[in-house]
């Protein structure tokens, strides 16, 4: 038995909402550190944004960002990412079995 698909770009069930098109940030591999954030690199901003990246997620039009995202968001605390950054705890992080830092949390995503 054959299947048939038919596209008719003029019929419109319902409106897609732009947001389904959204991102997330999560600490694997180099999505934050050395990624948006990277306080050493020459091309990072006075906080330690990299403005590449910033300008590139910019350029694609990426409605909205949640942090943290992926399997991150399971063990993180929002409080291990507020206040000082020499204050912060250092976590193991048990989805990916890594120690985080906490130098990039909840502040420096609002920002």
């Amino acid at each position: 038995m054959a299947a048939h698909i038919y596209i008719d770009s003029h019929r419109t069930i319902a409106p897609l909402d732009k947001n389904v098109f959204g991102s997330f940030l999560e600490h694997l591999g180099r999505a934050i550190y050395e990624g948006i954030y990277d306080p050493g690199s020459s091309l990072s901003d006075a906080n330690g944004f990299r403005k590449d990246v910033i300008d590139e997620v910019t350029r694609l039009g990426v409605p909205i960002i949640r942090y943290p995202g992926g399997n991150f968001v399971s063990g993180y605390n929002w409080l291990d990412g507020v206040g000082p950054k020499q204050d912060r705890p250092r976590m193991l992080d048990k989805a990916w079995n890594t120690l985080d830092t906490n130098q990039f949390g909840t502040n420096e995503f609002m920002a």
